[in-house]
């Protein structure tokens, strides 16, 4: 019989100090996990979007509950009726990061994405506030390694950087490893979403959500459709949705 830890008042920043001082990923997960079966539903939701939120802005010790719960809701030890509880108080409240990471697990790619990373190997490991204050600079010797960042806030930063040219937006959505969220923010990107080559390079790139990729396709010429069917690698739901609009008119 599993003995539930008494939650301390659900505090975020009392909850992520306590995981703070465990050792190991899997007993923060555990007990991240008693203080939520513990909890009302309300009140498991408001953390798990503090978590969310406050955890993808890479501060400590956030990051830490981020990934607790990332563990936790990645497997099966929080029982669906839980799951479903949770979620639904979210919903009413319009917590949506918290509905995410009860669905998708997002936070994973998140919390990694604000963990310290040097910006060349052997380099200094820089904090998520260092890279995104670099994002800004106009010194080539800097944004160039920081186009491979994957958090959304370096690269918000990055596509607003009147230095940064086309060619380094398109190496970012031309990469396999750019998370979907960095690439849905070239999407959404006034200045960058409206060039015919980040649009196919989006179109063409894995990572980008299938349906989002379609959707794209009605913004693109009937030469840049041909172009891009001609990929052998084009997922089939895409290329069926290619081909339908090259289709001639019967």
């Amino acid at each position: 019989m599993m003995v539930r830890m008494r939650p301390i008042g659900l505090d975020p920043r009392a909850i992520v100090h306590r995981l703070e001082l465990l050792p190991e990923r899997a007993m923060r997960a555990a007990r991240l996990g008693d203080w939520l079966q513990a909890a009302d539903s309300a009140a498991a939701a408001w953390l798990l979007e503090t978590l969310a939120t406050a955890g993808r802005g890479g501060g400590p010790p956030y990051a830490i509950g981020l990934l607790a719960a990332v563990d936790l809701l990645g497997g099966d030890a929080v029982p669906i009726a839980t799951r479903q509880a949770i979620h639904q108080a979210a919903q009413e409240r319009g917590l949506h990061a918290c509905c995410e990471l009860l669905h998708t697990g997002v936070g994973i790619a998140a919390a990694n994405a604000a963990a310290p990373r040097a910006l060349v190997p052997g380099g200094r490991p820089m904090t998520l506030g260092e890279r995104k204050a670099l994002a800004r600079t106009w010194r080539r010797e800097l944004l160039v390694p920081l186009l491979d960042d994957p958090h959304v806030d370096v690269v918000r930063r990055l596509v607003d950087n009147p230095h940064v040219t086309e060619d380094d937006i398109l190496r970012i959505a031309t990469a396999r490893r750019s998370p979907s969220a960095v690439l849905g923010v070239l999407l959404r990107s006034h200045r960058w979403s409206r060039s015919p080559r980040i649009r196919r390079a989006l179109v063409r790139n894995p990572r980008l959500p299938p349906a989002i990729a379609v959707r794209l396709l009605g913004l693109l010429s009937a030469v840049e459709l041909r172009d891009i069917s001609s990929d052998a690698h084009l997922p089939g739901p895409l290329r069926a949705a290619v081909d339908r609009r090259l289709r001639p008119p019967s």
